[in-house]
Parts: structure tokens; C-alpha cells; sequence
């Protein structure tokens, strides 16, 4: 399997994910991690290339494949400029060979060794799995009651509008078989946080098997401050739903 973690501005929590991810592979052979720096801002990447050598990973390189690198158990691709999750997520995605492939967020929110054996055994019978948050009490008494409500709103307006029954679409761990991978992915557009829900309507438009895993977000990233503007992201949410009702109705997913 290869794990594509999209990393922006996460200087901080670097050296802790490659640690983790580095030890990863080297206690499960068949698993390989490759880091999409989205543009970042701050010492990212520069983290990144000084720690390639002592864990054995290395950076892609214009016209290389990452299937060309060997067993190199970390990859680093380097975007130039910042295409947004969904962009860098799309980039790996369509470049890579893995008969199984999935995404997890870059800063761990998610460990590894906590999903990615579930996600193996599942992609066993299904096209695409996603990781489903089930809140506990713990859980819920470290998130915000407006992130919650938030989360809850989103959730049944994805519900109505574009007829999609999961739980929860936005947990960042998801996983697919190549073929899979490729029909959604070369039908994606939007590059932002609703990138997720399109990929599954793609999926279920495409008669997709759709299987689902318990996702437990890391205790020590519950209490991380979020990205998301409270503000103003609820507004762009709608606008990416429509963006993808418009889509479908135009035939640009078929």
C-alpha cells in the first residue's frame, strides 16, 4: 500500500511524523509513505530533505516515477506552489502504480498503525473505504460545541443534497483500490475542504463499493488549533456542494 500525506506549514509536527511513519515502514515492508509538501510557507520541506538520508527516504525528482525509486519507504514531492489538500492529493494520486492507495492528513491526526490494517483488510472487498469518526465522551468534551455543530450541519446538508449516507465523509483517512482511485480522481476538480464529499459522490455515481472503518482522531491532536475559519468556511462548504450538484448535472463526473 502507499499512504500520500498532504503537508502544508507543518514545520512543528515534522520530525515527530517522520519518526513515526519511518518506523511504520520498516516494521511492515509492503507500506510506503509519500509526503506532498503543498507549497508550505515556513521550514517544511527543508525538515523534510535533511531527514530523507537517515531514514532511507528520498525526494522525487522531475520525470522520475515514485514506483522507479525502489523501496525507498518515504517519498517527498515537493509542489512548487500551493494547489490546495485536494490538488496535492490528486497530483499523487494519479501518478501512482500501488494496487492500494490512500490518503491520510500529514500531521498524523490519524496514526497509522491504529487504521491502516483495517483499511488493507477492507480494500480486500471494497473499491474505496473511509475511516468514520465515532465520537466518545473524551472526544467530545475536547472539541468545540460550534465545530461540533458545525460537523453535524455539514453533514445532513451532504445528506440532502447530494444523497450520500455516510456518517461522516470528512475524517481525513481514505483509502482505494488503483482502479478505483483512478475514476475518481480523473474526474475530480475541487481542490478545498469539500474535496472529500466529492470524491465519494463520484464514487457512488460510478457504482462504487463503498466500506466504512472506525477513525479515532489522535489524543494528542484533539486539541490542536484548527485551520478552518468558523466564519467564513461554512459558506464556502455550500458553495463546493453546489459546485458539485452543477458538476454532475453538466456531466463532468460521467
Amino acid at each position: 500500500m502507499t499512504v500520500v500525506m498532504p503537508v502544508y506549514n507543518e514545520s512543528a509536527t515534522l520530525p515527530a511524523t517522520l519518526d513515526s511513519i519511518s518506523a511504520y515502514a520498516r516494521a511492515n515492508p509492503g507500506v510506503r509513505f509519500v509526503l506532498v509538501d503543498d507549497g508550505s510557507r515556513d521550514d517544511s520541506v527543508r525538515i523534510v530533505r535533511t531527514r530523507l538520508g537517515v531514514i532511507g527516504g528520498v525526494e522525487l525528482a522531475p520525470g522520475d516515477t515514485i514506483e522507479s525509486l525502489g523501496d525507498a519507504p518515504v517519498v517527498l514531492i515537493a509542489n512548487a506552489q500551493n494547489q490546495g489538500k485536494g490538488g496535492a492529493v490528486r497530483g499523487a494520486m494519479m501518478t501512482l502504480q500501488s494496487e492500494m492507495i490512500c490518503f491520510m492528513d500529514g500531521d498524523l491526526a490519524y496514526a497509522p498503525e491504529d487504521h491502516l490494517p483495517a483499511m488493507i483488510a477492507a480494500l480486500q472487498s471494497a473499491d474505496v473505504v473511509i475511516g468514520s469518526r465515532r465520537e466518545s465522551p473524551e472526544e467530545r468534551r475536547n472539541t468545540k460545541r460550534l465545530r461540533r455543530l458545525m460537523g453535524w450541519t455539514f453533514n445532513r446538508i451532504v445528506r440532502v443534497g447530494l444523497n450520500l449516507p455516510m456518517d461522516d465523509t470528512q475524517a481525513g483517512v481514505k483509502g482505494f483500490r488503483m482502479d478505483a482511485a483512478r475514476t475518481i480522481f480523473s474526474r475530480s476538480r475541487l481542490s478545498g475542504f469539500s474535496f472529500d464529499v466529492e470524491l465519494l459522490f463520484i464514487a457512488r455515481q460510478h457504482g462504487l463499493r463503498i466500506a466504512e472503518i472506525p477513525a479515532r482522531v489522535a489524543r494528542a491532536h484533539r486539541k490542536k488549533p484548527t485551520n478552518v475559519n468558523l466564519a467564513t468556511e461554512p459558506l464556502r462548504m455550500l458553495g463546493d456542494l453546489v459546485k458539485v450538484r452543477w458538476n454532475w448535472l453538466r456531466g463532468r463526473y460521467r
